[in-house]
């Protein structure tokens, strides 16, 4: 089995109108986490929204018939929107691209870029398969290939979940001595040596911090529960 990463960015700037309208009033979306299309040729979806539940319950109300249902929930900084709407044609084109190939989408997909109006997306398949998905996708949407290998689904280190650009903005961010006590640079020293903006290089490397430390959790959290189910062996000092 081989995956693919790639970010794919609609020509008009969004996939659907309902989501543009939350960006223009300042709700934002992070990520997806499951997309299941009905019989009916609806989407219900799950996404993390960064913004206002007010706004976002507001532009969801604005977007009319296009929405058959939805529901917010609170996520600390974030809400969870559960939504159940009318995709626009691009985005009946991608799922049926999809639909196409034995392929399977590696959740969540990451909304990334200006405004985060592109789509980071990772797919597992094969080599052919995922070949003619990319080509296809291609036709209609801008594709940035980020990586390309071979899935091991045993892999469980941390750092192999960081595309190869955040691989690199991390190194870069450690050579100049981000991370040491007091901090020796700010987003924009590293920007410079990336060629890419301040906000950029902030992104990425909250990203891969959350990544990193959701990892880091979860390894711990597993260990801990093998650990409670084995306890320590009984000391093995001298009799007395």
């Amino acid at each position: 089995m081989r995956y693919v990463t790639y970010v794919i960015t609609p020509p008009r700037g969004y996939f659907d109108r309902g989501a543009e309208r939350l960006r223009e009033l300042g709700v934002t979306f992070d990520a997806v986490r499951n997309v299941e299309q009905l019989n009916d040729g609806t989407i219900m979806t799950q996404k993390v929204l960064r913004g206002d539940r007010a706004v976002a319950e507001r532009a969801l109300e604005e977007t009319g018939p296009t929405v058959v249902d939805y529901q917010l929930t609170d996520a600390g900084d974030r809400s969870i929107l559960q939504l159940h709407y009318e995709p626009s044609d691009l985005t009946r084109e991608l799922r049926a691209i999809h639909d196409r190939h034995a392929v399977l989408l590696d959740y969540p997909l990451e909304y990334t870029g200006p405004a985060n109006r592109s789509l980071r997306v990772s797919e597992i398949g094969r080599e052919d398969a995922l070949r003619r998905l990319i080509e296809e996708t291609r036709a209609i949407v801008d594709v940035e290939i980020e990586r390309l290998g071979s899935y091991d689904p045993s892999a469980e280190r941390p750092f192999t979940e960081l595309t190869d650009r955040q691989r690199e903005v991390l190194r870069v961010a450690v050579e100049e001595g981000y991370y040491e006590e007091p901090r020796q640079v700010t987003y924009g020293d590293i920007a410079a040596r990336l060629d890419c903006s301040a906000g950029t290089v902030g992104q990425h490397l909250r990203r891969i911090e959350a990544r990193l430390m959701s990892s880091l959790i979860s390894g711990d959290a597993e260990r801990a529960a093998e650990t409670d189910g084995h306890p320590d062996p009984p000391a093995t000092g001298p009799s007395r």
